[in-house]
């Protein structure tokens, strides 16, 4: 049975809603986003986050020291950007008839609703996460196929479909990437493939992969696990969709794959592709080398806030809700990424029908 969810003073957080807002999560389309652009606590709304290079991979000329000489000295450099946490927040309404209906069911209409705002929120910063990383500005390594080396030439030409004529090769473009990061001290371990959704629908028949289980796969079933082990790195499904004001869906990760840099635990020094900074406060440097205590963002918990109010015009009954995050989203480790831009076709989406409201 759901618990009641008492209201908050008006002005005030609910402190319950705001860390219900933090921990959810949308289980039924999982967002994937956070693999490569993962969620960093910072004490200030704004301040210069680090960009280290890779002088670390270089060989010095010696490392011998002559006797009563100096040893080879070594400078390690970095540079600096700065981010700006800024308030993403949507507002809803619960009427008091529909709260009090959903308690007699078991559930909170006004926790249902938190979620609501949140996920949406969550799924609007995938889409940003999806826009920042396929972005070859954003990430020059990568590559953009075109024509024969679409990864579904084998169906939009019916000629190339057999392993003897088929023209596009995924598992070499893959390959090239990794080498890419590879390059740059990544470890295959510490690598994603994202695949939007249209893209595993034709990897799963595509003759490259299908070779390769011709003679052990005996259900003749491909799944994420089997792209895997073909592409020797873990593979997700961006299955995410976003939905236009006239009720027209597409792929929030469109018809392009993403290989790139993960870490379970993101921290500010590691090399993630990007980081999503959330100002959450904390202990902070201060003026004197030392560390100051620092507020959050105001009205949240951890960079999560839930605040609501009654509607002012009482004839309504209605409770008014709103849910905001603090944070911002940039490029950390350009060489840690590499976007594959249109690695199959587009396709057309099947009509989803609007809301009747009444």
């Amino acid at each position: 049975m759901g618990g009641y969810v008492g209201l908050a003073p008006a002005g005030f957080p609910n402190v319950a809603l705001s860390n219900y807002a933090k921990e959810f999560a949308d289980d039924d389309v999982p967002l994937v986003g956070d693999l490569v652009c993962p969620k960093v606590p910072v004490e200030r709304q704004s301040f210069p986050f680090l960009i280290w290079n890779r002088d670390n991979l270089r060989i010095p000329g010696s490392t011998l020291r002559a006797p009563g000489d100096s040893p080879t000295t070594i400078r390690r450099s970095y540079s600096t950007s700065n981010y700006f946490c800024r308030s993403h927040a949507l507002e809803g309404t619960v009427p008091f008839e529909d709260e009090a209906y959903g308690l007699g069911l078991g559930f909170s209409t006004k926790q249902h609703l938190t979620g609501d705002l949140i996920g949406r929120i969550r799924r609007a910063r995938e889409a940003e996460i999806a826009a920042l990383v396929l972005s070859t500005a954003n990430f020059p390594n990568g590559e953009t196929l075109s024509s024969g080396s679409l990864w579904d030439s084998y169906i939009t030409t019916p000629a190339n479909d057999t392993t003897a004529t088929v023209t596009s090769h995924p598992i070499l473009d893959v390959e090239a990437g990794m080498e890419v990061l590879r390059q740059a001290a990544v470890q295959d371990a510490q690598m994603v493939l994202i695949l939007s959704s249209p893209v595993v629908r034709v990897l799963i028949n595509h003759p490259d992969i299908v070779e390769r289980f011709k003679y052990t796969n005996t259900m003749g079933i491909i799944d994420l696990d089997k792209l895997s082990s073909v592409f020797g790195v873990k593979c997700v499904r961006a299955g995410a969709l976003q939905m236009s004001q006239n009720n027209t869906p597409s792929w929030i990760w469109g018809n392009h794959a993403f290989l790139g840099f993960t870490k379970p635990s993101a921290d500010r020094n590691d090399v993630s592709c990007a980081k999503t900074f959330v100002w959450a406060g904390g202990k902070g440097p201060g003026g004197d080398g030392g560390t100051i205590d620092l507020p959050g963002a105001p009205g949240t918990v951890d960079g999560y806030g839930v605040l609501e109010w009654i509607d002012g015009h009482l004839s309504k009954k209605r409770y008014l809700q709103s849910v905001d995050w603090y944070y911002d989203t940039q490029v950390t480790a350009a060489e840690t990424g590499y976007p594959i831009l249109n690695a199959v076709s587009g396709e057309t989406m099947a009509a989803i029908l609007g809301d009747i409201e009444g």
